[in-house]
């Protein structure tokens, strides 16, 4: 009886201290990585970095904050949002933040890419939620529209393409609509023959065009805006060595 006792005792205690556990970690104020697209004071628009319960991988989120916060949020941050649980309904969400903490600031190239690691394979690129692209074939397409979508409506968005080499090498590329502007941040240092020089590229575009005939469909970032197909097949797809005119691949199908 006193070994049934003490077994019943030591369950119940088990069970309190799990009980209290779960409470403590379900009390926890909720929070989130972010990356910054844009910031001006008291306001902040931002793409959700990395995987949550309730925000999507990279989707715009319109974040709200105490405009006696001293932080300067550049384009490009890594920062720690932590809110009261609501997010309003919109398009991009709305939520009010408690707190932000700056993870990492802007160097010489988005500190989100900084952390990801050399090997970064295709599964974990598309679990994050980025546009994949490799020898097996393209992956989250879905991802690169919406992008493609959301900025030609004058929407903030924000993009992580990763594409892998023939020997398996990820370059990552980041892009950025700001609302007025694209920002691309090409990162090939993974790249084992990408040379010895400069493995970090950084370009500003201001239109996103569409290249279609036949086919081929190319979503591309460039300053002039309604290229003609002719142009477009002139100066950029049949140039020898440098392009006449300054382009950007989004995607292509």
């Amino acid at each position: 009886m006193k070994r049934i006792a003490f077994l019943f005792l030591f369950v119940t205690l088990a069970l309190v201290q799990s009980g209290c556990s779960m409470l403590q970690s379900s009390g926890r104020e909720p929070a989130f990585d972010a990356i910054v697209i844009s910031a001006s004071e008291g306001s902040l628009m931002v793409a959700v970095s990395g995987k949550g319960e309730t925000l999507s991988p990279f989707e715009p989120a319109s974040v709200s904050y105490n405009k006696t916060e001293k932080s300067v949020f550049t384009r490009g941050t890594l920062i720690r949002i932590t809110y009261d649980g609501t997010v309003r309904e919109s398009y991009p969400v709305q939520l009010t933040a408690k707190k932000i903490t700056v993870i990492e600031e802007v160097k010489d190239n988005w500190p989100p890419t900084s952390q990801l690691k050399k090997d970064y394979s295709p599964e974990e690129a598309k679990e994050d939620g980025c546009y994949v692209e490799s020898l097996s074939g393209k992956e989250n397409k879905d991802i690169a529209a919406r992008f493609q979508g959301n900025s030609s409506q004058g929407i903030c968005a924000y993009l992580r393409k990763v594409a892998y080499t023939v020997e398996g090498d990820p370059v990552i590329t980041d892009f950025i609509y700001d609302g007025t502007k694209f920002y691309v941040i090409n990162d090939a240092t993974r790249d084992a023959f990408a040379g010895s020089g400069n493995k970090i590229m950084q370009k500003e575009y201001l239109y996103i065009n569409t290249y279609e005939k036949g086919g081929t469909k190319i979503i591309y970032l460039a300053d002039e805006k309604d290229i003609s197909q002719e142009e477009y097949e002139e100066k950029v797809m049949s140039a020898k060595g440098e392009a006449l005119l300054d382009t950007f691949t989004v995607y292509s199908e």
